[in-house]
């Protein structure tokens, strides 16, 4: 029970590192695709680091290949959705992937999704709604479309991880890391950031993606897949914290609603879990 827990802990701590990335982001006047490309080698290098016996390509089995291009593909199609649609329609199709989980992972690695889970999805995605409604546009069909993929692919990445086949998931996470910097390359272009720029992409790599990323795959060892997507769906809702803290942009009403619905569900669900556990 304590290390089911404490993985969740985990989780927590790193939607709170990744919802970072709106306070970080602003402050960088560059193509998106090219922070994030730079910002995946960054967080490889960081969790290479941290990983006990570094990282060493050689070593990949089949699920830490696959986990590591599921990371690639969801990076650059959410950070593409992000070009072309609206950022509330990017996000909230990003996090269909709890979707994707209840629906997949009876059939692939066993895990069964009850009644009660589906309740929360509804609840959580409805609070998710919420806060992002003053957001929502029905233009950018690519982006849209983009944004799906990378909830799938976000989804996809959490059943590999609870695969019985990957151990050591973190391996497979810095091979996606470093994919994501080289499927970037055709964005870097001038004018390239100056010492205060690149100091944030370093900052965004290290304590934004690289940390949070190794602590998802630590607490992936200990939680079902549901819970690897629905936890971390705190995230978008802590995002805007942050953005209010340094900038003074305040949420308004519905997104404040949204949020609390969001953040109790999630903690209620969780609740529930543990005691089934």
């Amino acid at each position: 029970m304590s290390g089911r827990l404490g993985a969740l802990g985990l989780l927590v701590l790193a939607a709170i590192l990744w919802s970072a990335s709106g306070v970080l982001v602003k402050g960088l006047a560059w193509s998106p695709v090219a922070i994030a490309s730079f910002r995946g080698f960054f967080a490889g290098l960081t969790m290479s680091f941290l990983l006990p016996g570094g990282f060493r390509p050689t070593k990949l089995n089949r699920a830490q290949v696959l986990s590591g291009f599921c990371l690639a593909i969801l990076s650059i199609c959410y950070i593409s959705a992000l070009k072309l649609t609206a950022a509330a329609n990017a996000i909230i199709l990003q996090y269909s992937a709890p979707l994707w989980v209840a629906i997949l992972a009876p059939w692939l690695i066993g895990e069964k999704t009850s009644g009660r889970d589906w309740f929360f999805i509804a609840l959580i995605f409805g609070g998710m709604i919420l806060f992002f409604l003053d957001g929502l546009s029905p233009a950018g069909f690519w982006g849209n479309i983009l944004a799906i993929v990378s909830g799938f692919f976000f989804g996809l990445l959490a059943l590999i991880l609870r695969s019985r086949n990957n151990s050591l998931p973190a391996r497979g996470l810095i091979l996606g890391n470093y994919l994501t910097f080289l499927l970037g390359f055709w964005a870097w272009s001038a004018p390239w950031p100056d010492l205060k720029g690149w100091l944030l992409l370093i900052v965004l790599g290290v304590f934004q993606m690289g940390l949070p990323y190794y602590l998802y795959a630590l607490a992936s060892t200990k939680v079902r897949s549901l819970e690897l997507v629905v936890v971390t769906m705190l995230e978008p809702v802590l995002n805007p914290i942050w953005v209010y803290l340094v900038y003074g942009e305040r949420p308004g009403p519905m997104a404040f609603l949204g949020g609390v619905v969001v953040i109790g569900a999630v903690v209620v669900w969780s609740g529930f879990k543990k005691k089934t556990a």
